[in-house]
């Protein structure tokens, strides 16, 4: 199986690391292939630090794709509820409001796929948002 990955995007996690948030260094190799979802355990060569290529991001150690979650959570406007997406989508309603309170936390890295990846325009962006931030309040 061939893996599409751009190691040159990763940088070492390790904050003892002297290559420690530094892309592109080289210092970044693939050490192995694990999990059903086919992920790449990632190696620094410089401290030797093992890290998953999802570790930082609102996929990690999620079993459901990543295509998936973000569909469901750019439908949450638009269903109006969590309700309504749990039944539109399948997933259950406990693990949408999971899913919302992990993509609050890489609210930037999301905004940038739903206006780049999925087309959302910044209104469904902006509406996406509210529904967290007023989920987060109750």
């Amino acid at each position: 199986m061939e893996l599409e990955l751009d190691l040159s995007d990763f940088y070492c996690l390790n904050e003892n690391c002297p290559d420690y948030g530094i892309k592109g260094k080289g210092n970044i190799r693939v050490k192995e292939i694990y999990g059903p979802k086919n992920r790449a355990l990632l190696r620094c060569n410089t401290c030797t630090h093992c890290f998953s290529e999802t570790r930082g991001t609102i996929f990690f150690g999620l079993k459901t794709s990543d295509d998936e979650i973000l569909r469901t959570l750019a439908l949450v406007p638009e269903k109006g509820s969590i309700r309504g997406t749990a039944r539109a989508t399948g997933h259950d309603k406990d693990t949408i409001c999971r899913w919302l309170d992990i993509a609050g936390t890489h609210c930037q890295e999301i905004t940038d796929y739903f206006f780049q990846e999925l087309e959302l325009s910044q209104v469904q962006i902006d509406e996406i948002w509210s529904y967290i931030k007023k989920r987060t309040k109750t």
